[in-house]
């Protein structure tokens, strides 16, 4: 008997989040636009981060962790022929174990939400690289400053900080349509939202008197 193949290819869904801490706020460049269609974000061929006109503080790059809601979103695109579309980053305060902020907490693939969200908009960017045989991504990227979230969006407002990020869905057939406004806690996202993928992450702290922004690049990629 003849050795028997072996196929590893397999389409699962991946990614990674890439965190620049910054004192002031870099400029995210967009070049090269490939889709532009009402209700959904414009999409790029190609983006650039500048952080000329800022201080790099840290640099944080994890695996991301993409949620069943988002894996069944995928499947169900096969069969239906239509998927929520990726479009919104949501922040949140509660990423790290209660006894060390340096220390993140482990999401599990179940969630649905983050610990708890303090705030969410629309993606500055994405961008779209396929069509060659090894590159099969899309970024989102986003930087939330913090002079721009109210402080009674956070859980501690004497001392705020954020440590955990999601990727988020919405359904572009539905209204509000895009560009959608920002929405801060306690206030309630449009109910066609739904969360994608997240990351937690050490304590950031966020206090506006400090000029501190958090800009993320979140990539989602099939091998």
């Amino acid at each position: 008997m003849g050795p028997t193949a072996q196929f590893n290819d397999k389409l699962a869904p991946q990614g990674k989040v890439e965190i620049f801490i910054t004192k002031g706020r870099p400029t995210i460049h967009k070049f090269g636009r490939v889709q532009s269609r009402p209700g959904y974000p414009d999409v790029y061929s190609d983006h650039r981060i500048e952080f000329t006109n800022c201080e790099i503080l840290d640099h944080i790059e994890h695996k991301n962790i993409i949620l069943n809601l988002g894996k069944d979103a995928v499947i169900t695109s096969l069969t239906t022929g239509f998927i929520l579309s990726l479009a919104r980053i949501a922040i949140g305060d509660r990423g790290t174990i209660p006894s060390d902020s340096t220390v993140p907490k482990v999401p599990v693939s179940t969630m649905s939400a983050l610990y708890n969200e303090i705030y969410r908009a629309d993606a500055e960017a994405v961008v779209l690289n396929v069509g060659t045989p090894t590159v099969h991504e899309v970024k989102l990227v986003k930087t939330f400053s913090a002079v721009d979230i109210p402080i009674t969006a956070f859980s501690n407002q004497a001392k705020p900080v954020v440590n955990e990020v999601g990727l988020i869905m919405m359904n572009p057939a539905l209204p509000p349509p895009l560009p959608r406004p920002p929405v801060a806690a306690p206030d309630e996202p449009p109910s066609d939202e739904v969360m994608f993928a997240m990351r937690t992450y050490k304590s950031v702290p966020f206090e506006a008197s400090n000029d501190i922004s958090v800009t993320f690049r979140y990539t989602i990629f099939i091998e």
